[in-house]
């Protein structure tokens, strides 16, 4: 049996890399998931926190407008922060698809290449094995010539 070709080591090793940039990918949309919350909730501390002041003063009617104005800001803002926060989800989402796709494909390269491998030494051994036979049985049939 032939020698199992090296461009296993080789798509082992592309494989290894395509997992680790997956890896990679993931953590930041991982931290940029996290950042978008973070946002989020700030917004939604502040609106909480205006909400509060409001509670406890008398406003006149110029200041109860530009206060309605800043909320519509708020609101927006999150709106877009929930917006945002559901791209990064979805994102998160097909990069732990990938991740898991690209760790599949490493897995069944390095299973590929270790039976070759196994495959190649049992056959080494097999006729290791039968040489050794041979020159044992070359031995007995000289011996008894003799």
């Amino acid at each position: 049996m032939k020698r199992p070709p090296r461009i296993l080591d080789t798509l082992v090793y592309i494989r290894k890399l395509r997992e680790e940039r997956a890896r990679e990918r993931l953590a930041a949309a991982l931290k940029a998931l996290e950042e978008a919350r973070r946002d989020l909730q700030t917004v939604r501390d502040t609106r909480s926190s205006l909400y509060e002041e409001l509670r406890q003063k008398d406003l006149s009617g110029g200041d109860l407008r530009l206060l309605g104005e800043g909320m519509e800001g708020l609101f927006r803002e999150t709106f877009r922060l929930e917006e945002k926060l559901k791209a990064r989800s979805s994102e998160m989402e097909s990069l732990k698809t990938e991740l898991r796709r690209a760790y599949q494909e490493r897995r069944v390269s390095e299973r590929l290449r270790e039976r070759l491998w196994w495959r190649y030494r049992r056959e080494e051994e097999r006729v290791f094995y039968r040489e050794l036979d041979d020159l044992t049985l070359m031995r007995e049939s000289r011996s008894r010539k003799r």
